[in-house]
């Protein structure tokens, strides 16, 4: 029996990337989101705002921010012409009836390098009382 485990060291970048992303919440909202982010080797900080929607606790009546540090992991998968990547790390959020102030942040999307589509999460994996969680997906523009 062997086992085939992906080098999730792989593909680190040595330059810095600035990203904007564009998205929309999916399953528990109806919010858009707009993020900003900086990626320094394998880290990215982020900023996101979450547009005022409809969600499945109530109305979001003000914008939502977040930020976060996250951990990128790259395994070497490719498709298409495009490398897939994951994500984990922490954020804070404010405004957001979906989920509380501390959470975890996760994520997996693939890279075209022009651009790349990420699927992200945020909840407090039930720490919180407060917990539905954020699901977004996220057109990416590397500057």
């Amino acid at each position: 029996m062997s086992f085939a485990a992906a080098d999730v060291s792989a593909e680190e970048s040595p330059q810095s990337i600035v990203s904007v992303g564009l998205g929309q919440a999916l399953f528990n909202g109806d919010m858009t989101a707009a993020e900003l982010s900086y990626r320094h080797r394998r880290w990215e900080f982020g900023g996101v705002i979450l547009g005022q929607g409809d969600t499945a606790e109530g109305e979001q009546e003000r914008l939502g921010y977040a930020a976060s540090i996250t951990r990128v992991l790259r395994p070497g998968w490719e498709w298409c012409r495009g490398s897939f990547y994951g994500r984990v790390g922490v954020s804070y959020v404010d405004g957001s009836p979906l989920v509380g102030h501390f959470n975890f942040r996760t994520g997996f999307g693939i890279d075209f390098r022009a651009f790349s589509l990420e699927y992200q999460h945020f909840s407090s994996a039930s720490l919180t009382r407060l917990n539905t969680g954020i699901d977004v997906i996220q057109f990416r523009i590397p500057f």
